[in-house]
């Protein structure tokens, strides 16, 4: 057993988080506590609203809804979505994943820093302000936002400023992924699995917003990826617990790390609960400087994709 950090309120990120930043091979890989703070709803909260939809549409009544309660969210939104289907009727989740205001939020911060960024969130509010320095001029951060999985490749993460929405966007609903069929199909989908084990083999990750609840999408995730439990410290997990959890995070702490290689920053959740996040990561801000990678890194990439030796 290896001891962990001590759980903390505030801290600064780790050496290999900054001078990854630095050769261009950092990747936030963005998951739903992190909409959450924005107030965009949970799985769970939005099967909900889902399934409200239905009750409005006439589709189930109270008691159907409150037996469903008793599931998972995504087979909620699985079933959800069948009805939908036999009923010709389209389930519209803009209303839900959108806010008037994120202002001064947690994913200001996360653009803030400004480099790549993965996300199984479907709202768009990801936008990494990154700005390269030519001839003492600033040259404004362009968007590159891709939902399509026949997109995914590894080497686009090369160019700050973009975007991956592993499980689609909102924008473009038929990229969702929602069901549990579209899930299963899109993690075995060899595009999807390449692109991960590229971007876990080749990049710096720091996942942001994986509550202890939402672990196993986070699993999911690294296990597609072929993750292996590397002695090099290249995957990093920001989340959060009480002081009085201190043992949980200890064992998890040492279980990421043998089985995934990922090394957990534990925060203290006792006097702000998840909003101690946002303080972190607008610190971390000022802290971390992003530049492009090397040129030889994109041909390296292209090489693969190609098939070149």
């Amino acid at each position: 057993m290896v001891n962990p950090p001590d759980l903390r309120e505030i801290f600064d990120p780790p050496n290999e988080i900054v001078q990854a930043a630095l050769n261009g091979d950092l990747v936030l890989f963005v998951g739903a506590g992190a909409s959450m703070q924005l107030g965009l709803p949970s799985w769970s909260e939005l099967a909900l609203k889902v399934l409200g939809q239905l009750r409005n549409a006439e589709l189930l009544n109270f008691s159907q809804i409150n037996q469903l309660k008793d599931l998972d969210a995504r087979k909620q939104l699985s079933i959800a979505y069948d009805i939908a289907e036999e009923n010709n009727i389209q389930i519209d989740l803009r209303d839900q994943l959108t806010v008037e205001n994120n202002g001064d939020s947690i994913y200001k911060a996360i653009n803030d820093i400004g480099c790549p960024c993965v996300t199984t969130n479907y709202d768009e509010y990801l936008a990494p302000r990154f700005f390269d320095n030519l001839d003492g001029s600033k040259t404004a951060p362009r968007i590159a936002r891709i939902s399509s999985k026949e997109k995914f490749y590894a080497y686009l993460l090369n160019e700050p400023g973009t975007v991956v929405h592993l499980h689609g966007s909102i924008s473009k609903p038929e990229t969702m992924v929602v069901t549990t069929k579209d899930y299963l199909a899109h993690y075995d989908n060899e595009n999807v699995q390449e692109f991960l084990s590229e971007l876990f083999k080749k990049k710096t990750i720091l996942f942001i917003g994986y509550r202890l609840e939402e672990t196993e999408i986070l699993e999911h995730i690294l296990r597609r990826g072929s993750v292996d439990s590397s002695k090099e410290r290249k995957r990093f997990s920001l989340q959060g617990f009480f002081q009085s959890q201190e043992p949980l995070y200890y064992n998890l702490y040492n279980y990421y790390r043998k089985s995934f290689g990922v090394h957990l920053l534990g925060f203290i959740r006792d006097h702000e609960d998840y909003f101690c996040l946002h303080k972190i990561v607008k610190s971390w801000a000022n802290l971390i400087s992003v530049r492009k990678p090397p040129l030889v890194n994109d041909v390296d990439y292209i090489d693969e994709v190609l098939g070149n030796d």
